[in-house]
């Protein structure tokens, strides 16, 4: 509660501050984003060999793949063509994004 000055008191009310001067829009914002984010899901050993499958037939044939990830609480998705793996640091590379192994979540070969 603030006590407005003099010339903000009207008829002995107190002036209330609403909620949005006490916190900026940038807080605010990033509250809400982190309330959104989701968990990481889990990866049965069916789904790795799957996309392990998929990732070695993708850089052999020079395929176009389509990959869903796992990126500080989002689901990403994007689709290309495999640049580098790279397997002493475990990630993949593909339209310039560096995608570590352990967040990939699905791939599907689209031709």
């Amino acid at each position: 509660m603030v006590i407005a000055n003099k010339g903000d008191i009207m008829r002995g009310m107190i002036k209330w501050k609403p909620f949005n001067t006490l916190l900026n829009n940038k807080d605010i914002n990033e509250i809400i984003k982190t309330r959104n984010l989701a968990q990481k899901p889990i990866i049965m050993e069916d789904r790795i060999i799957e996309i392990n499958n998929d990732l070695n037939e993708a850089l052999k044939n020079n395929k176009t793949l389509k990959i869903k990830y796992f990126n500080k609480g989002e689901s990403k998705t994007t689709t290309g063509n495999i640049q580098n793996i790279n397997t002493i640091e475990k990630y993949i590379l593909i339209n310039n994004i560096r995608i570590y192994f352990k967040n990939l979540i699905k791939t599907d070969i689209i031709n």
